[in-house]
C-alpha cells in the first residue's frame, strides 16, 4: 500500500500541471521529506521492517535519501526541479521502496532519451526486471552474431 501511495505521490508531483496552486505542490514535497525522515529513523534504529537489511543495502539507502533531501533542499515544490532532477529523485525513491520491500525487480527506472530523427527528448520508464531482460536479449544477439550466425538460412 505504501508502494502505491509513494509512486502515486510522485508520479502526482512530475505530471501535476501548473495550475494546482504552490500549497499542493508543497505539500507533496513535505510528504516526501516526511516520508523519507520516517524511513531514516527505522533505518538508522535497525527495527521493524529495517532489521534484517544488510549493512550494504542500509548505507545505500542512506546515501541515497541524502542525494534526494539535498536535491529537494530549498524547494517549495517538485515543479522546481529541472527535468534531469526530477527523474534522479524518482529514480532514488523507487531505489529505496524496492530495497525496504525486497523487490528490485520491479523498481520503475525512468531516463530521458531523444526522440530519433528529432531534438525533442521523451521518459521511457521500464522495470529493472524489463531493462536486465532487454540486456540479456541484446546480449545474446551479439553472441550469436559473433557465432557466424548471421540470421541466414
Amino acid at each position: 500500500m505504501k508502494k502505491f501511495v509513494l509512486a502515486a505521490l510522485i508520479l502526482g508531483a512530475l505530471t501535476a500541471p501548473q495550475a494546482f496552486a504552490a500549497d499542493y505542490a508543497a505539500q507533496e514535497a513535505q510528504a516526501i521529506r516526511n516520508q523519507q525522515a520516517e524511513i531514516r529513523a527505522g533505518v538508522e534504529a535497525r527495527s521493524g521492517r529495517y532489521k534484517d537489511m544488510s549493512g550494504e543495502t542500509r548505507a545505500t539507502l542512506l546515501t541515497k535519501q541524502s542525494e534526494v533531501l539535498r536535491t529537494l533542499e530549498g524547494k517549495q515544490s517538485t515543479a522546481e526541479l529541472t527535468e534531469q532532477q526530477k527523474i534522479d529523485v524518482f529514480n532514488s525513491l523507487e531505489w529505496i521502496e524496492a530495497a525496504i520491500n525486497n523487490a528490485d525487480d520491479e523498481r520503475l527506472v525512468c531516463e530521458r532519451r531523444a526522440v530519433l530523427g528529432s531534438n525533442r527528448k521523451e521518459r521511457v520508464c521500464r522495470t529493472a526486471s524489463q531493462m536486465r531482460a532487454e540486456r540479456e536479449l541484446a546480449r545474446r544477439q551479439i553472441e550469436q552474431q559473433k557465432g557466424g550466425d548471421f540470421g541466414r538460412d
